[in-house]
């Protein structure tokens, strides 16, 4: 079986995963029409329909697997994830895509709101009174849709779009997963955190953290919203002010963020001998532009961690290469190199699925936006 995707396959598997959530739901809504009511302030419709989307999302690549006869497991890349320093790293990876990224929201928020749009998150809806509640919210809006849809963006829509090249793989993914919410208000939020997403992916080689990070957003976002309330009334109360104290969040929260992306870069580098990166004794040794064979013999005793302030610099030195068009090279090229099973397969792949499920996307998200201003 294939171990690869192609870039058309990845607008392929997508544009049925559209179509199976709106058929399987459409077919749940009219079933249930008029025969249920509401739980803990939300419709029992909207608590079965997040279930619903998450089923239909598995099975449609799974079954999607099963006709292009692909290894659904390599090109997922499910794999064990031991590495302790990146797991440890998510945490707070998640807390500052949130300070960076909620800005983003609220200006949008603030935005539609403006132009008359009703809508925004079910989950601000919930009575969370009883814990109960709570405990079947992130069952239900943090856990199926953390496994759902990494299952379908970063476990096979990017392993497909990456063999366009690493750079197109992460943007276009983050952006066919921000509109496939159908939430014009998170747009901005989803799209950001989605290149988080598929930059985590590309650097662990494994779905595992992506998964996890996911389940943290949503999870931290879910016990504010529930326990915290008090975080939205500040806001609010800040007024004006919000704009000051938006774009110092943004700017302060993505510096951060990106420090913490560069950590977890480092910390999933082989550790460096006198001779260079060991990756197997008898092996081959890549470095940025030598391939070195070594004879087999003990393993050196590997160099010390960098000091702290050597680390800070070599990040802020990262985080101002991101300015420049050498520095965006090399930082596709790293991410190329941490994923050397996915082939790159040229710009000249057949891409009409692929552009034709950013436009379905797209109309799915304009008719969410007449919806809310009608």
């Amino acid at each position: 079986m294939r171990k690869n995707l192609i870039a058309g396959e990845g607008g392929s598997v997508y544009l049925l995963a559209l179509c199976g959530v709106s058929v399987l739901n459409s077919i749940f809504f009219y079933i249930m029409r008029g025969r249920v009511g509401s739980f803990a302030g939300l419709s029992v419709a909207d608590w079965v329909g997040y279930v619903v989307t998450q089923i239909a999302i598995v099975l449609v690549v799974y079954l999607f697997s099963v006709w292009r006869k692909y290894d659904i497991v390599a090109v997922s890349k499910f794999r064990p994830f031991r590495n302790v320093k990146q797991g440890l790293l998510l945490v707070p990876i998640a807390l500052c895509s949130i300070v960076a990224f909620l800005p983003l929201s609220l200006l949008f928020q603030a935005f539609f709101s403006a132009i008359g749009f009703k809508g925004g998150v079910a989950a601000g809806n919930i009575d969370f009174s009883n814990p109960g509640v709570y405990f079947l919210a992130l069952l239900v809006i943090a856990a199926l849709p953390a496994i759902g849809e990494e299952f379908l963006m970063r476990g096979t829509v990017l392993p497909a779009f990456t063999t366009r090249g690493a750079t197109f793989g992460v943007f276009v993914s983050a952006l066919l997963f921000a509109l496939m919410h159908f939430n014009p208000v998170q747009t901005a939020y989803q799209f950001a955190f989605g290149v988080v997403l598929a930059v985590v992916f590309l650097l662990s080689g494994s779905i595992v953290p992506c998964v996890i990070l996911h389940f943290l957003n949503n999870f931290i976002t879910l016990t504010i919203t529930a326990y915290i309330p008090q975080i939205d009334a500040a806001i609010a109360d800040l007024g004006a002010y919000n704009w000051l104290t938006g774009t110092v969040s943004f700017a302060v929260g993505t510096v951060v963020l990106v420090i913490l992306i560069y950590a977890y870069y480092r910390a999933g580098q082989p550790k460096k001998t006198n001779e260079g990166y060991r990756v197997v004794d008898n092996g081959v040794v890549f470095e940025e532009y030598s391939i070195y064979a070594y004879a087999d013999k003990p393993a050196e005793k590997a160099s010390k961690a960098m000091p702290v302030a050597e680390f800070f610099k070599s990040a802020f030195r990262f985080l101002a290469s991101l300015f420049t068009k050498h520095g965006i090279a090399a930082a596709e090229r790293e991410l190329t190199v941490a994923n050397l099973d996915i082939p790159y397969m040229g710009k000249r792949q057949p891409m009409f699925s692929v552009w034709l499920a950013i436009g379905f996307a797209v109309v799915y998200w304009v008719i969410s936006l007449l919806q809310g201003l009608l």
